[in-house]
């Protein structure tokens, strides 16, 4: 992979190239309640804010949205074109973690199947917003006392999928080009950056070994006890382990809408314009109404089970049937949970319980 050196004055300059052309957001830092602070997406309007932040872990959400909208309109009829237009404009994504660009990865597998996978299903909607957006990763460079990416295989930088990737150093950042499309991305932009020294190379190392390190401290008392290689958990367990670790949990599904692989949706027909629209919205396995069918009858009616099947299509389900385990380790589903659930003593339990019985 070809890289370069550019300072955070100069990257800021491309940033603001790149929105001449295309809808460009960034990493800031939003003030919320209790004088608390956390980095999320703007888009960069008159010009790139001063504010644009790219320390730290994964911001606060996941950038599945930019391809997989909350509710998006598929379908208008009756029409002579009942297909809705796909808004796709080009778009580049400056910001995703390693964790996050691991989970684009499942939407590949789920939605442009024919390309990514054996099956033979394509979404042209997500495959249009797909081929349009750049993404534009950023190493961490702390980790959140929830993140936990180096047990479930991953690292806390992007090893690929990416298109350019920032590596935090003293006075700017190396630059990575991961594809193609990161190269156009930078075609006539060779004045804003350098030949990458070797010390910066270096620094590069030692700060991505320093936060691997971190991560792999804070969860050594979680994963230690798991037997086995993550790519075999079996979280089938008993019903009374799965009740135990549920009684917390109030079925907001907030886990479910900050994960960056969950790919449900629901189809929603309603009028619209002297017609009707079909829109998709984003759905979520722990609703109660998810698994139940049009004869009233619930695969899942009990919460403990929906936990359960969240968990295990995580672990088990996605790794049978698209070869992924689909958990990157973002901690997200911990830091939102209203009733402070943390799946990874959610899984020691749980495989505690089944290697007791």
């Amino acid at each position: 992979m070809k890289e370069a050196f550019i300072t955070r004055e100069n990257l800021l300059k491309l940033i603001g190239r790149w929105a001449k052309d295309h809808r460009v957001y960034v990493p800031v830092t939003f003030d919320i309640m209790n004088d608390e602070e956390t980095p999320d997406y703007a888009l960069v309007e008159d010009e790139v804010p001063d504010s644009l932040e790219l320390s730290g872990a994964a911001l606060a959400h996941t950038p599945k949205s930019f391809v997989f909208y909350p509710r998006e309109v598929v379908a208008n009829y009756p029409s002579s074109d009942a297909e809705a237009d796909v808004e796709a404009p080009p778009t580049v994504v400056v910001g995703p973690r390693g964790c996050d660009v691991r989970g684009l990865a499942k939407f590949d597998k789920v939605y442009w199947s024919t390309k990514h996978f054996t099956e033979e299903y394509d979404d042209p909607f997500i495959i249009e917003k797909r081929t349009n957006t750049y993404i534009v990763s950023v190493d961490c460079s702390a980790s959140k006392e929830t993140c936990f990416c180096t047990k479930v295989g991953g690292k806390p930088w992007a090893t690929e999928g990416f298109d350019l990737n920032l590596s935090p150093v003293e006075g700017g950042c190396v630059l990575t080009i991961g594809s193609d499309r990161g190269d156009g991305l930078m075609s006539g932009n060779d004045d804003l950056t350098t030949e990458v020294r070797r010390d910066q190379v270096e620094e590069r190392e030692r700060r991505r070994n320093s936060v691997t390190e971190a991560i792999d401290r804070r969860n050594a008392e979680f994963f230690d006890a798991i037997p086995g290689p993550y790519e075999e958990l079996d979280l089938e367990g008993s019903e009374g382990a799965w009740a135990y670790v549920t009684q917390n949990c109030v079925a907001c599904s907030a886990c479910n809408r900050a994960c960056p692989t969950c790919t449900c949706f629901l189809l929603v027909d309603q009028r619209a314009k002297g017609g009707y629209e079909r829109s998709r919205n984003w759905d979520t396995c722990l609703s109660i109404g998810f698994a139940r069918v049009g004869g009233g009858a619930n695969a899942r009616g009990a919460l403990h089970e929906r936990l359960q099947n969240r968990l295990r299509c995580k672990f088990e389900y996605s790794r049978d049937r698209y070869g992924l385990v689909t958990c990157t380790g973002c901690g997200r589903c911990i830091d939102v949970c209203m009733g402070k659930i943390d799946m990874r003593e959610v899984i020691r339990h749980v495989l505690t319980e089944k290697a007791t019985a």
